[in-house]
């Protein structure tokens, strides 16, 4: 079927983006919390809803991965809608700070609520808190499972360490030795991601090392990795599992004159992966998909207002939604064979 709808691109989102934010008020809502509302703009959209706030939130809310792919998808699926999106949370790491603008988003009785599950635990008592208000909340990137959260949309982390580990044993081709792991190790999502990796990787004779933490931060983790690279004389590969991980190896490998030597993987491929992974320092990335997380996640809760789809004569009596439980938006791992796509796209 022909379609009249332009092909957008992640350069196409940032553009949607630049535009979108003329129409963006930023206000400050309690100590470290940001807001950004963005209405929808006149003749973009297929829907009469502009009262109707959907928000995303967040820790580091203005995280640059954030800014370059979650928040432009977000202003599209809202202007799309005919809804009114905005983005709210703390511009750190902040916990609390997270848990206070979720409390102080419920208060304001939005549409729906996105949250990012920075702290499957912490983030429990005010995700229950809002359903229980009556507001629909899913999970975005990262899952808060324990909570009364409607749906979970993201990445399959267990998926993301299979893949990294299939591309290092693709690249070692039979060498064997230690692989080092660096990632938020208190995250269930870097968790989930170990075990997908030692399953493979352990499988074809790597001995894979007690994940060591980098705070998801570049500095801490060439840092780390400039430790490990030192003190392990068999270390045949690393693989990172947070957005600054890659970065990190790939500058501690560069520093020792280790490319080539020691193979590195990482999640995310982003500008700096990539400019490494052309450089022949990293070995493979595995993207994800991070659009998808918000523009579904808009959709999936404009459906749970608006669906005209019933199984039953009260569906919410019945304990039915009107979406899916897990939305699995998948991966891609970029190698130096494919990377000038994705830098040229």
């Amino acid at each position: 079927m022909h379609s009249t709808n332009p092909v957008l691109t992640r350069r196409h989102l940032l553009k949607v983006a630049s535009l979108g934010a003329g129409a963006a008020a930023v206000a400050g809502l309690g100590g470290c919390e940001k807001r950004e509302t963005v209405a929808p703009s006149a003749g973009r959209t297929r829907g009469a809803h502009p009262n109707e706030v959907y928000v995303w939130l967040s820790a580091n809310a203005n995280l640059p991965l954030f800014t370059q792919h979650d928040h432009p998808a977000l202003r599209l699926a809202g202007q799309e809608l005919g809804v009114t999106v905005s983005i709210a949370g703390p511009s750190s790491v902040d916990i609390p700070g997270l848990v206070a603008a979720i409390e102080q988003t419920t208060a304001s009785k939005p549409a729906g609520m996105m949250v990012v599950g920075w702290d499957p635990s912490a983030l429990v008592p005010p995700i229950d808190a809002a359903i229980a208000a009556g507001i629909p909340v899913v999970c975005v990137d990262s899952d808060v499972p324990a909570s009364r959260r409607l749906s979970f949309i993201g990445t399959d982390w267990f998926e993301i360490g299979v893949r990294q580990a299939e591309a290092m044993v693709k690249a070692l081709a039979g060498r064997k030795g230690r692989v080092a792991l660096l990632g938020l190790i208190e995250q269930e999502t870097s968790q989930k991601a170990f075990a997908g990796f030692r399953g493979v990787a352990e499988k074809h004779g790597l001995s894979c090392m007690e994940p060591q933490q980098d705070k998801g931060n570049t500095a801490e983790a060439t840092r780390v990795a400039a430790g490990l690279i030192q003190g392990t004389p068999d270390l045949a590969g690393m693989a990172g599992f947070d957005s600054e991980s890659g970065p990190g190896i790939a500058q501690a490998i560069k520093e020792a004159g280790k490319a080539g030597k020691i193979l590195a993987t990482c999640v995310d491929a982003e500008e700096a992966h990539l400019r490494f992974l052309k450089e022949g320092v990293l070995t493979a990335c595995v993207g994800q998909k991070r659009e998808l997380f918000t523009y579904l996640g808009v959709k999936a809760l404009f459906d749970l207002n608006h669906s005209p789809i019933k199984f039953t004569k009260n569906d919410k009596a019945a304990g039915i939604l009107p979406i899916g439980s897990n939305y699995n938006t998948g991966t891609y791992t970029v190698t130096r064979e494919t990377v000038d796509l994705f830098l040229g796209g």
